[in-house]
């Protein structure tokens, strides 16, 4: 199946959006989120990223974020929610 593309921008802005996306992904069976274009993030993205991956996990699914390495700078490691998100979700590069 296809991977979820975030986009370059995840912030409260476009957090509503990806709400009702990520939400039918998973009701499809399917968990894989595309992060490789994503430049900018802010902690409503972050705390999307979060409730999702557990969302995720209440249907048996582990959320899998390609090229979320990226989450690691900027407000994530500010935060420290990158080993929050790490821990409920698959970070792959």
């Amino acid at each position: 199946g296809e991977a979820l593309a975030l986009g370059a921008s995840l912030s409260i802005r476009e957090v509503g959006e990806r709400a009702a996306q990520l939400k039918a992904l998973f009701a499809a069976g399917r968990a894989e989120v595309d992060a490789r274009m994503l430049e900018s993030v802010d902690t409503a993205g972050l705390q999307l990223l979060l409730a999702a991956a557990a969302a995720a996990r209440r249907r048996g699914l582990t959320m899998r974020l390609l090229g979320a390495d990226r989450l690691n700078a900027g407000a994530a490691g500010a935060l420290g929610l990158n080993e929050h998100l790490a821990a409920a979700a698959e970070i792959l590069p």
